[in-house]
């Protein structure tokens, strides 16, 4: 359902075009048990017949069992009829309904900072079936920094047959962001970290964490964080990697997108370092931090390398600068990002960004900044086939923790759109290898994503039609993508 706007777009600035239809309503699958004795939606080929087209109908707006998918999100917010346009001052409506004026619906205005409701109120407001018109906001812009959301929400006064009294029929969302105009206070700094340079490792470690870096190895092996006599407990399971992979979606696998894509796949799975021993970079800047440098060659044709920067400061936070060299005769990039493990027990994923369901760059008009909270193990949609799916848009800083609230924050270091960013029980490549969601294996481990960005869904059709140019990365040129992290 990515780049439907363009479709909605079209429809009220042409007079004589129409369509645009939703293909399908549902998906359709036959409720099925596997060999062991596990629940799951077949789909063409899981009866041995042939030839099939294998889940080419699995394109519904809802499952199979008509739960809803993702998508209604964005065809909710698509389709409504009044259509909003938040100011600094006042709201615009333009009501597209044929016979019913805005004024048979309850209007709330909100407003919040990072997910705390600041101010809720209603406001009357009577504009006629097919015009338009404006509306004052009851309050101003904060003068306080900091990011603050104005939603503007119409719903049922009354209920209907279809609906409850209160459900939301049309809504909007503006992001205001006040800039500090004062100088930022003196903050006391911690001591700077200490850097302990080993044969094969180096190690830097302050007050409460400890980080470690293999110059044999290629990459950060350990951090630690947090007040014990083992020097904090070990929050990643694996070496963090750069990835440009994930697994196929279904419209991509229609335009062949894996053949063309495939160097990416490698590149994610077998990058390596290039005489580590002598390559790795240290650095230490006048505000005492110290960042490890690596570049990573990539097996693609032409070959191409990405740098990564791992800048440690005083409270144990972590920068990381990716820079991926991109040059025009090498494929489209699936996504720009780190993969990073954790261990499971590190299952509630608690995020400011865009949701509350899964988002991407040409399907985010639904999606509403807010801070939200999600069980990383019910995180990947369940399609018929596994494939690329719970990640979020305009992400601001994530969490993943246990049961006691330890774990690990992430956040776009700073950049004002957020990044992309998913925590799934799976690696992509796990989830590409799985042809139902019952082969997925057991969890071991919370793999978390973050990204500059990853393709757009697209969905214009599933036989061929590719992801809309706009939303795509870069094709030459240096990428970069700069996130951070620290245990919590």
């Amino acid at each position: 359902f990515g780049g439907v706007d363009e479709y909605i777009d079209l429809a009220y600035r042409e007079p004589l075009f129409q369509g645009g239809f939703i293909w399908d309503f549902a998906d359709q699958a036959i409720a099925s048990i596997d060999r062991h004795g596990n629940e799951y939606f077949a789909y063409g080929g899981d009866f041995r017949e042939a030839p099939h087209d294998g889940d080419f109908c699995g394109n519904g707006i809802f499952f199979a069992d008509r739960s809803p998918t993702p998508q209604v999100q964005e065809v909710s917010y698509l389709y409504q009829g009044l259509r909003i346009r938040i100011g600094r001052t006042s709201f615009a409506i333009e009501n597209r309904l044929l016979f019913t004026s805005s004024s048979a619906f309850t209007c709330v205005i909100t407003l919040a900072q990072e997910g705390q409701v600041l101010r809720s109120d209603a406001v009357f407001t009577d504009i006629g079936a097919l015009s338009t018109g404006e509306v004052p906001l009851p309050f101003g812009v904060p003068t306080d920094a900091g990011e603050y959301t104005v939603d503007v929400s119409f719903r049922l006064r009354e209920a209907t047959d279809w609906a409850p009294a209160g459900h939301e029929v049309a809504r909007e969302q503006s992001v205001w962001q006040v800039a500090d105009p004062t100088p930022p206070a003196v903050i006391t700094r911690a001591p700077a970290p200490r850097l302990v340079r080993g044969g094969h490792n180096i190690g830097v470690h302050g007050q409460g964490f400890s980080v470690l870096f293999s110059t044999l190895y290629s990459g950060l092996v350990s951090y630690r964080f947090g007040d014990s006599a083992e020097g904090g407990r070990e929050l990643l399971t694996s070496m963090p990697k750069p990835n440009f992979w994930h697994a196929p979606t279904s419209n991509e696998r229609g335009w062949e997108g894996p053949f063309e894509d495939g160097q990416w796949l490698l590149a994610s799975r077998y990058a390596r370092v290039a005489d580590p021993l002598n390559s790795t970079g240290v650095q230490v800047a006048d505000d005492g931090s110290v960042t490890i440098s690596y570049r990573y060659d990539l097996p693609t044709v032409p070959a191409t390398s990405c740098d990564v920067d791992y800048r440690v400061d005083a409270r144990g936070r972590v920068e990381v600068p990716q820079t991926l060299h991109m040059l025009e005769a090498l494929p489209d990039l699936p996504e720009l990002g780190m993969l990073m493990t954790v261990d499971p027990e590190f299952s509630t994923l608690r995020w400011y960004g865009e949701g509350p369901e899964e988002s991407s760059v040409d399907r985010r008009g639904g999606a509403r900044l807010d801070v939200y909270e999600r069980d990383v193990t019910t995180a990947l949609t369940p399609y018929l086939r596994p494939q690329e799916a719970g990640s979020r848009t305009g992400v601001r800083w994530a969490e993943v923790t246990d049961q006691r609230g330890v774990g690990l924050r992430l956040d776009s270091a700073g950049t004002a759109d957020g990044m992309e960013f998913s925590a799934l029980p799976w690696t992509p490549f796990e989830i590409e290898n799985a042809e139902h969601h019952t082969e997925l294996s057991p969890i071991h481990r919370t793999v978390l994503r973050p990204a500059l960005m990853r393709r757009g869904v697209g969905g214009d059709d599933s036989w061929g039609a590719r992801t809309l140019a706009k939303y795509l990365l870069p094709h030459s040129g240096d990428i970069v993508f700069r996130f951070g992290f620290q245990g919590i």
